[in-house]
């Protein structure tokens, strides 16, 4: 079975919306047939041509791809999916990278929560307190059946790339909160800040599909905290103009009519927009020091 771009659309869809009413519209109609048989969906007709679909267990149908030999582990691996293979004519290597083969290896991630902090934290795991102590090459991981509890005071900041949980003090300037908890963004994260009343500030890339992150994957989760924002830099517009890479902003322009509300993000996007350059998170603090 092999998935066109419109089937893939319309999974992403249920991953981001988690629970839609629509047509079921799939070019191959097995997918969804096995979607459901698998649990990651249930089916309830709303009409004779429409259903309402609900996302019951997002792992599964990740799983689902990989039965169908998909290197697909995300959203924006579906978004990259769908820009480098099924947008563009591919050599066989870039094929390779998304799909499974005799020759290819692929490593298994832990499934779970990855913290660190820029001052020591408690929080409780299983009801047990553990004191989250923030040194530089290390971090802290809890599987994801564990039960992890925060303070109402700690603010969670959620982050997009690694160095940030094994270097965090290098952070410590950027934040002006006294108790930060840094999270990285995965699956699991999005289901455990879906229950929390904290405030939430979200750390991500500059660019139009950062922008989406937040928009689209980040604040729906976000359905008790009495506070959330993106943070941005006060001199966000000279480091995209100064720093940003242009070929971010083309590769992602299918971003470009996503709806916001929030001034600040909306801000940002339209600098993005005015240099036609997107600016990761890596590498952010040097960048400020420079600046």
């Amino acid at each position: 079975m092999k998935i066109t771009k419109s089937d893939f659309n319309i999974i992403k869809e249920i991953l981001i919306k988690k629970e839609l009413i629509r047509g079921l519209g799939f070019v191959e109609k097995d997918i969804i047939k096995r979607l459901k048989l698998n649990g990651s969906i249930e089916l309830k007709r709303v009409s004779a041509q429409r259903y309402r679909i609900v996302l019951c267990k997002e792992d599964n149908i990740f799983a689902f791809l990989k039965t169908l030999n998909y290197h697909i582990k995300s959203i924006e691996d579906i978004d990259s999916y769908i820009t480098e293979i099924l947008e563009k004519k591919v050599s066989r290597d870039k094929i390779q990278k998304w799909t499974n083969n005799t020759k290819s290896k692929t490593s298994k991630s832990l499934k779970g929560l990855y913290l660190s902090s820029l001052n020591n934290i408690d929080i409780k795991i299983n009801n047990e307190i553990v004191t989250i102590v923030p040194t530089n090459g290390l971090g802290y991981f809890c599987f994801y059946t564990e039960k992890v509890e925060v303070a109402k005071d700690i603010t969670i900041v959620g982050i997009e790339n690694y160095q940030v949980v094994w270097f965090a003090k290098r952070y410590k300037e950027l934040f002006s909160q006294k108790n930060i908890l840094f999270v990285v963004r995965n699956p699991y994260m999005r289901e455990w800040i879906e229950s929390l009343e904290n405030e939430y500030i979200h750390f991500g890339d500059y660019d139009l599909a950062g922008i989406n992150i937040y928009i689209n994957e980040i604040v729906p989760q976000l359905k008790k905290s009495k506070k959330y924002s993106m943070f941005i830099p006060n001199n966000i517009e000279s480091l995209i103009q100064k720093y940003g890479d242009r070929e971010l902003f083309e590769k992602q322009k299918r971003y470009l009519d996503i709806e916001i509300e929030d001034r600040d993000v909306m801000r940002l996007k339209e600098i993005i927009k005015k240099y036609k350059k997107g600016l990761e998170q890596e590498g952010l603090v040097a960048l400020l020091r420079i600046c």
